[in-house]
């Protein structure tokens, strides 16, 4: 085997028992001070995945605002048909 593989492998299986690591000790209750929620454990590795969730979202959300805001400034910024013959004299 060439020495570059060798060294993905061994980073590829370091990286998958620090994850196995990361999940296990977030699987631990921690309390949650929410209103709705008082009194509440849940473990660590759950909140993480919702704000994850929450962030991948939002996002979502953001590029959909940006990308319709775009469309409507590109569509309002076309000439119409009806008004093309007029500017086909300038070119």
């Amino acid at each position: 085997m060439r020495t570059a593989t060798v060294i993905k492998i061994i980073f590829g299986v370091l990286f998958l028992l620090l994850m196995v690591f990361f999940i296990f000790e977030n699987l631990d209750p921690v309390p949650i001070w929410i209103p709705m929620f008082k009194g509440r454990r849940i473990g660590m590795i759950y909140i993480i995945l919702a704000s994850y969730v929450f962030g991948f979202a939002t996002a979502m959300w953001g590029m959909t605002v940006i990308g319709r805001e775009i469309k409507r400034q590109q569509k309002a910024a076309e000439v119409p048909e009806s008004e093309q013959a007029l500017f086909e004299d300038e070119e």
